[in-house]
């Protein structure tokens, strides 16, 4: 059973919510074996020793740290689609497939300019408890797009877009290197926006012929970087 605490001391107390889902769903019990996960890199293998009314104890027989540092190589810019389902669909799929971080985009044609951080948070932290991530991505900030093309990225930069004369991800991506990738919304980046990211250093890449929804393209090239990185 896998379980998310950000402080992995031993003992370890898992907050709240954790633990109710341990108790009362997973109907655990006092020396039953257990797994946590900082979402950081680190893992921790041990018992449950104390169930409490809102509370599982954890002893740590052994901590894993299998990473030096996070192997997901892909960060995803994306727009925030229409359908606030959709957001959440595509931060679980991420997280299953490994990302390394996700910034929610607000472009000329974005419809939604918010979002609900803390539950697109524990989705993240419930997909990565389900798929054994050792790293979860972590969730910044809603950005304009302008604002969001300032920052100093010091990794590959790519944008994915609809206009045509691109070469796919797959040729463009640096194998086991990080990159930041562009994910435009519904409607795609106006020729504008398409040619500030150019002029901020993005390449242009595609997905494939395809005319993808935000999320799945976002799920796309999450999967393309994967398999790129693991072959």
């Amino acid at each position: 059973m896998n379980f998310f605490s950000e402080n992995l001391s031993n003992p370890c107390t898992l907050n709240e919510e954790q633990s109710r889902h341990c108790i009362k769903v997973l109907r655990a019990k006092v020396n039953q074996p257990i797994r946590v996960l900082n979402g950081k890199g680190t893992a921790a293998e041990g018992k449950i020793s104390e169930i409490r009314k809102n509370e599982v104890i954890v002893a740590i027989d052994e901590l894993q740290t299998p990473y030096k540092e996070n192997p997901n190589k892909l960060s995803i810019a994306i727009c925030i689609p229409k359908n606030p389902a959709r957001l959440e669909w595509f931060l679980e799929k991420a997280t299953e497939i490994g990302v390394s971080d996700i910034y929610p985009i607000i472009s000329k044609r974005t419809e939604k300019n918010t979002i609900k951080k803390e539950r697109l948070e524990q989705i993240i932290i419930a997909a990565g408890k389900q798929s054994g991530q050792y790293y979860f991505p972590a969730l910044h900030p809603i950005q304009q797009l302008n604002t969001f093309l300032e920052y100093p990225f010091t990794c590959q930069k790519l944008i994915a877009h609809c206009e045509d004369h691109k070469q796919h991800l797959k040729e463009v991506y640096q194998r086991n290197s990080e990159a930041i990738l562009l994910i435009g919304p519904e409607g795609d980046f106006t020729r504008e926006e398409i040619a500030l990211a150019i002029q901020s250093n993005y390449s242009p890449v595609s997905l494939g012929v395809s005319i993808l929804r935000v999320e799945t393209a976002g799920v796309v090239a999450c999967t393309i970087v994967n398999a790129l990185n693991y072959e």
